[in-house]
Parts: C-alpha cells; sequence; structure tokens
C-alpha cells in the first residue's frame, strides 16, 4: 500500500479511494439533478472506480481514479484532464483550477448548456 504526499499530508490508497467513491456519488447525483431540472438526457453507469456519463447526441464523460498515482481522471469531448488531491480539493494538474469549477465548465461546453454549480 502506497502512501502519497498530497497537500500537507499522507494518503493510503484505501483512504483516497473512499475520497475518490464520494466525488463519484457526488457527480452522480448532480447528474440526476440536472436530468430532473434542466430535463437533460443523461444516464450514468457506475463500474467500480469508473463513471460514464452518457449524455445521447452530445457525448459521453468518463471519470476514473488513478490509484497508483493518487489521480482522478476526466475524459471528455474537449480532451482529458488529471486532477490530484490539495487540501481536500480535487485540482487539476495543469491549470490548478479546482476539480468541481472545471468539470462544470466542460459540461457546460459539452451540452451547450449552462449548468449550476456542483
Amino acid at each position: 500500500m502506497a502512501n502519497v504526499l498530497k497537500g500537507d499530508f499522507f494518503m493510503t490508497d484505501t483512504e483516497f479511494q473512499a475520497v475518490v467513491d464520494a466525488t463519484l456519488v457526488q457527480v452522480e447525483e448532480y447528474i440526476e439533478s440536472l436530468v430532473d431540472t434542466l430535463d437533460l438526457d443523461a444516464d450514468s453507469m457506475r463500474s467500480g472506480n469508473v463513471l460514464t456519463l452518457d449524455f445521447e447526441d452530445k457525448g459521453k464523460m468518463i471519470l476514473n481514479s488513478q490509484v497508483a498515482n493518487h489521480e482522478l481522471w476526466l475524459a471528455a469531448k474537449s480532451g482529458g484532464f488529471h486532477y490530484f488531491l490539495f487540501n481536500g480539493e480535487w485540482v487539476d494538474t495543469r491549470s490548478k483550477v479546482p476539480f468541481k469549477t472545471h468539470f462544470v465548465e466542460l459540461l457546460t461546453g459539452q451540452l451547450g448548456m449552462a449548468c449550476p454549480a456542483l
């Protein structure tokens, strides 16, 4: 079991996976709320550490964890993105934008409609 320094604390693989699980549940619930409030046509499917979001004719987004390097990965129409935990928040490895903000921006672009904050 690896310990990885992220921010100012060490996290075990088990602790990392618990944070990933909570994040994937939060994203699933967010998408479900958009289905209800925006009449969005979307399906979500979870298989272990992979969450696939299917937006019919608008494409897919796929979230999955990379346990070996303690990252959350997102594949979207606009590209692939990696996030690491810093002080309890997922942050993009390149832009340093928080995951929640980045996800909503990417989702808004992919769907062509404004989406509320996550």
